[in-house]
């Protein structure tokens, strides 16, 4: 048995992760190793290990940035009938002009595992047409109460992919082609579970007007689904050279472990939307303001930061109509949000004070549709909205039930015309 390069992480150099001299921390450097250990774990299908031998790690002196990609390549040789070798590699990937990647640190290790009595197959594919921008698991923290990664995580990541996307096309070039993401859509279509591995995967549906839409799957590697499907439009200055650079990188053959290599459009929207301006009926659902750790690559409150505000909310309308925590306990029911459609206005600086009022746009008999607009408290501007389809459903049953009478009539007063 022996696999090569095959990739076991992909991400970003967060702010924390480098030391005072710039370099990637030693801690940051073995974190990632041991999330690619548990990804490899997982690729080689739960393989049960019994123990790991770790022969040694070696660190270079390299100099990293705040939000450049790095990644893990990872060879897999079988030195015994009970043992893996695994050699990580943890690579930066070039700057602008840098003619190669460069090496981090890499780390040796071996896996006792029980007797290998048959080969040993990894589901992978090429394909040309996608790129696979982001590789990660579902940690402790991206999770709530029921141990499934909260729905700020899945925007957050998704956002982290787009960059290492545009990190990867800014590599050909010295000229940064810099964006910004105007809306997204996210159908929410299976849980990510803790210790998940994922993997975020695009397609281009259209490059033209200086917009780029891209396509893209939240896949779950151990789970073999589709855990979330997004549709995001993407500002940029797309000059000739940069639509070229785009259109080559998505025509090279890329690897990735998804299983599902069509690109469907996302079902179409309905009903109308509501105004960008919130409703005088709406309830102020809640408060909220940027800081430092709320920060993205821009330096302005990140969209993870936004739709945890919107996450919080939910629970805040939820509780106003009837179902508190005490309610949900007593008839074990949760909630699960189907579809998000966000819409960005403005930036949310550090420091600004934003505000989120929220209105029932439908009301089904299972489903529900609400919407939220955040606005910054000073100026009363309209940072971004966001409309959700969402159910109520039994924990035990694992399916969605009928709205209560009780939340409807509550709901009711928030309804506004769509």
């Amino acid at each position: 048995m022996y696999f090569q390069n095959l990739e076991t992480y992909r991400g970003l150099i967060k702010p924390d992760d480098k030391n005072e001299l710039g370099v990637l921390k030693k801690s940051c450097s073995n974190k990632i190793f041991e999330d690619s250990t548990h990804f490899t774990r997982v690729i080689l299908n739960n393989l049960t290990i019994d123990t790991k031998e770790y022969y040694e790690t070696e660190i270079y002196n390299v100099l990293v940035s705040e939000y450049m990609t790095v990644y893990v390549s990872t060879n897999l040789s079988l030195e015994a009938k009970d043992k893996i070798k695994v050699t990580h590699k943890l690579i930066l990937l070039n700057p602008a002009h840098s003619k190669n990647d460069k090496i981090l640190s890499i780390q040796t290790l071996i896996l006792i595992c029980k007797d290998i009595d048959k080969p040993l197959k990894i589901d992978i594919k090429s394909q040309s047409g996608i790129y696979s921008a982001f590789k990660d698991l579902v940690r402790i923290k991206d999770c709530d109460q029921m141990s499934h990664m909260n729905v700020q995580y899945y925007f957050g990541k998704h956002a982290d992919a787009i960059k290492c996307l545009f990190n990867k096309i800014n590599s050909y070039t010295s000229e940064k082609i810099n964006y910004k993401i105007l809306n997204e859509r996210c159908i929410f279509s299976r849980e990510l579970h803790l210790n998940s591995i994922i993997e975020i995967v695009f397609k281009v549906k259209s490059i033209q007007n200086n917009e780029l839409v891209l396509l893209g799957k939240v896949y779950s590697i151990g789970h073999k689904n589709v855990s979330a499907y997004f549709e995001t439009a993407i500002s940029l200055d797309l000059t000739k050279l940069a639509k070229k650079i785009i259109s080559d990188l998505f025509s090279l053959d890329n690897k990735t472990f998804l299983n599902e290599l069509d690109f469907a459009n996302l079902r179409t929207l309905t009903d109308n939307r509501p105004p960008q301006n919130y409703s005088k009926n709406a309830i102020i659902s809640l408060k909220s303001a940027v800081n430092t750790w709320d920060l993205d690559h821009e330096k302005m409150g990140s969209s993870q930061f936004k739709i945890g505000c919107i996450s919080d909310a939910a629970t805040h309308l939820f509780t106003y109509c009837g179902a508190d925590f005490n309610w949900r306990n007593e008839y074990n029911i949760g909630s699960a949000a189907l579809d998000y459609s966000v819409r960005y206005f403005k930036d949310a600086p550090l420091g600004m004070a934003v505000t989120t009022h929220t209105n029932f746009t439908k009301i089904g008999n299972k489903s529900l549709k609400f919407i939220h607009h955040m606005v910054d408290e000073s100026t009363g501007d309209v940072i971004m909205d966001i409309e959700i389809v969402a159910v109520l459903f039994d924990l035990k049953q694992r399916k969605s039930v009928v709205v209560p009478e009780e939340f409807r009539l509550k709901a009711s007063k928030l309804l506004i015309d769509n």
